[in-house]
């Protein structure tokens, strides 16, 4: 009994350990589930696409880190599914790197019959020099409405931001502050840069009334996208009020740009072509610079006084505030703030806004919801579509072998369960006992254990032979023929037992070697069918041949998924039943030792 309890002993260990191994592979399992779950911000959303942002030489070649800056991402045929979205596009959504968290945005325009849009989107952080920067489109869900936010699209700094888009009347503030112009004769939303554009024609401004939120002691910035169709003296594309108390960004009779802020006055650029579009930027630090940006880069600097002037009146964008100094060509996308911005910011401007854009590229559709965080199940969607009716048939019988032999493995590894509970109830009452044959009816505890019902087979054969002598005769002990007899019984108890623990095991061992033959025959059934359609048809490429051979294959993949389980299943069970049969055994020997000794005739 000693081995017998070493080797319960034993098991118990590995079940242990087996059992840690399980719930740590569970584990893992549900981590990498968890992870790939959050790799699909919101399972409603069947589209989605990488907005990459190239901060590199090979992109915008930003070279400082900068924050909050609104981004204009292009759609267009070339990198966007249109009719997968609405048609107004009101279930696109722009989420952040992390998958996780939405961002504010809003389209200027949105035309899904010429299958263009743009979309401006507040990043929260582009990193300089880095090729990782990055945001999500998400498209595809019918049942939401817009979530458009012009004004959080902006900063708190960022005091007016004129699209031009209107058609008519004048030019409207997309800033929270709502800075609308009060007046404008020229023309609006004529193609330009950036969707609709402003166009002056050498007689009209627009006038910007005063307001709080124009106050500008921290900083000023201006950025302007310009397109000069003549230059012909000075001409101001920016002026607010006078003198010392005044603010002008302009261009001179050579058509260089230059900014006056108080008494700071910048020198001149190089000169902007005409007919051509450019990114113009002017930035006031009190105390420190006041910049011309062009293109996206420094052009221009001067010292600044230690405060800002605070002009009166109202301001003009394309003629002086005062009147005259006219602009005459195309304006597109004006914007104040009172704060005056880094360099990385006109970089990011001109590099996303720019007719290369080099800082957004969008990259291929990705398809998901439910879940999808990889194609994985997309592809399997794909496959079933092109699984034929007697790939289902196999795929269909495979599916109930593997059902057959799961039922078969847990019904037996229940009764294996009880049968061992059970034998060692039996094992510590036998071990107990003086007269190996004293052990009385079996209460509930000892009904599944196969040790006894061996035993009483061996005790009952016993009380048979006792039965079939003469009362005449005195008997002193059990012959060795009698010996024989209940050793045989043991032994026939044992066979028995056997077979009802080994029966249905067949179920599993059919599932192994049967599974993959069917999932086989289902594979070559359906690549005869595949090359079968292509000469009828006439055609042959990949794009034909494909779906049909990954179908085929399904069903080599659903006999695997009967024959593995069910290898690992049978082997557990075969290996349990092997220790156990081991015990039986001990048993028997032990069961016949004792009865010879105690009843077995005297020498």
């Amino acid at each position: 009994m000693i081995s017998n309890n070493r080797r319960n002993m034993m098991n118990s260990i590995m079940m242990g350990r087996l059992a840690r191994l399980t719930l740590a592979v569970v584990a893992l399992v549900m981590t990498v589930g968890a992870v790939r779950a959050e790799a699909w911000w919101d399972e409603k959303w069947q589209h989605r696409r990488k907005v990459a942002l190239d901060t590199t030489a090979n992109g915008a070649e930003i070279k400082e880190a900068v924050t909050e800056v609104p981004v204009l991402v292009r759609l267009h045929t070339g990198n966007f599914s249109f009719t997968n979205a609405k048609e107004d596009g009101s279930d696109v959504r722009f989420v952040a790197g992390d998958d996780k968290t939405p961002l504010k945005f809003h389209f200027e325009m949105y035309d899904p019959k010429k299958e263009i849009a743009l979309a401006w989107v507040k990043v929260p952080q582009l990193a300089a020099n880095s090729g990782q920067n990055m945001v999500w489109v998400y498209y595809g869900n019918s049942g939401v409405q817009a979530a458009q936010d012009a004004g959080g699209t902006y900063d708190t700094p960022q005091a007016l931001v004129y699209h031009f888009s209107e058609t008519q009347g004048a030019p409207q503030d997309s800033s929270s502050y709502k800075n609308h112009a009060k007046e404008f004769t020229g023309g609006l939303g004529a193609p330009a840069l950036i969707g609709g554009g402003a166009v002056f024609k050498g007689a009209e401004r627009i006038v910007v009334p005063a307001s709080p939120s124009l106050a500008f002691p921290k900083g000023f910035t201006f950025s302007i996208w310009v397109k000069p169709a003549q230059i012909q003296g000075e001409t101001h594309l920016f002026s607010w009020g006078d003198g010392a108390q005044g603010i002008v960004v302009g261009l001179e009779q050579g058509g260089g740009a230059f900014a006056r802020v108080g008494q700071a006055v910048t020198g001149r650029t190089q000169p902007l072509t005409p007919q051509e579009w450019h990114h113009l930027a002017v930035s006031a630090e009190p105390g420190k610079r006041l910049t011309i940006y062009l293109n996206g880069r420094e052009a221009a600097s001067v010292a600044m006084a230690a405060a800002m002037p605070a002009p009166a009146g109202e301001a003009a964008i394309g003629g002086g505030a005062q009147g005259g100094q006219f602009f005459v060509g195309e304006m597109d996308e004006v914007t104040l703030a009172g704060v005056a911005r880094p360099a990385a910011w006109f970089a990011a401007a001109a590099g996303s806004q720019g007719q290369e854009g080099k800082l957004v590229a969008l990259a291929q559709e990705e398809e998901g919801g439910k879940g999808e965080a990889d194609l994985t199940i997309h592809l399997m969607k794909v496959i079933a579509k092109s699984i034929t009716l007697d790939g289902w048939a196999i795929i269909g019988l495979c599916t109930f072998m593997l059902f057959f032999a799961a039922a078969v493995f847990v019904f037996k590894f229940l009764a294996l369960q009880k049968i061992i509970k059970g034998n060692e109830t039996f094992l510590e009452s036998f071990d107990e006992l003086h007269d190996p044959l004293a052990l009385e009816d079996a209460d509930e505890d000892l009904k599944h254990s196969s040790m006894y019902r061996i035993y009483r087979a061996g005790k009952t054969e016993i009380e048979r032979w006792l039965a079939r002598q003469s009362e005449e005769k005195e008997i002193t002990g059990l012959t060795p023929s009698a010996l024989n007899i209940f050793r045989t019984a043991l032994d026939k108890a044992n066979v028995k037992e056997k077979q009802n623990l080994s029966s249905w095991l067949i179920v599993m061992t059919l599932g192994i070697s049967g599974g993959p033959f069917w999932g086989l025959l289902g594979t070559v059934w359906g690549v005869m069918n595949t090359f079968a359609s292509l000469a009828e048809s006439g055609e042959a490429n990949l794009s034909a041949i494909a779906p049909g051979v990954a179908s085929a294959l399904a069903c080599t993949l659903f006999g695997l998924f009967v024959a593995i389980p069910a290898l690992f299943a049978y082997s557990y069970l075969t290996n349990r039943m092997k220790n156990l049969n081991a015990d039986t055994h001990i048993f028997i020997d032990e069961f016949a030792v004792k009865v010879e000794g105690a009843y077995g005739e005297k020498a």
